[in-house]
């Protein structure tokens, strides 16, 4: 599993090399098995599919077909980051097998991270065509490239709104429900007066 990058609630994301341009990729694989996987490949396809920022990372294909063992098989295929997930570089952890390499990112690199996601998300939230709310914003789910630029990975939990659907949920505080990952979730969804009946 040397290609393994990491996984999460719905897959595995691998490292590949595209054979004839030699440039390389992330898979991300959805384990199928579990609830919810197909509904996150067809959210993250819908909200990437016509949104472009360089703070945004960049789906090259999707790819949803049948397996040599012919099982259902859903897989997302991006650009790869190579500084890996601003969790990772908050968070190193070591394991035997794999040598300590430390990356500390100094105040300024801080600063330019958040201004990248900002930038994602004013450019997501107000210049998009439909508003969309990304529901799950974490460091783990802020990918960084080369040159250490922030970008916004992660979209299957992603809720894309109308201006009629904007209008709603401004008017009413937990009608989308818990979606993220909990400690990240906004304040306002989990302890609404609605919310706090036991």
């Amino acid at each position: 599993m040397q290609n393994l990058l990491g996984f999460g609630s719905f897959g595995s994301v691998y490292k590949g090399i595209l054979e004839e341009s030699g440039t390389t990729i992330a898979i991300k694989v959805l384990n199928l098995l579990n609830r919810g996987a197909s509904r996150s490949f067809s959210a993250e396809c819908e909200t990437l599919k016509n949104i472009r920022h360089r703070n945004l990372v960049k789906i090259l294909t999707a790819i949803s077909g049948i397996d040599y063992q012919g099982n259902d098989f859903k897989a997302l295929v991006y650009e790869f980051m190579g500084n890996g997930s601003l969790e990772h570089l908050l968070h190193p952890s070591t394991s035997v097998n794999e040598p300590e390499t430390m990356k500390n990112l100094n105040f300024f690199q801080r600063v330019n991270v958040a201004i990248d996601v900002a930038h994602a998300l004013e450019y997501l939230h107000h210049h998009c065509e439909t508003s969309i709310i990304h529901c799950d914003l974490k460091p783990s789910n802020i990918l960084l490239d080369e040159d250490m630029v922030g970008h916004i990975s992660d979209f299957g939990l992603a809720k894309i709104l109308s201006a009629d659907m904007l209008y709603y949920y401004a008017n009413q505080s937990n009608s989308l429900g818990l979606r993220g990952t909990i400690g990240y979730a906004p304040p306002g969804l989990l302890f609404s007066p609605e919310k706090t009946q036991l």
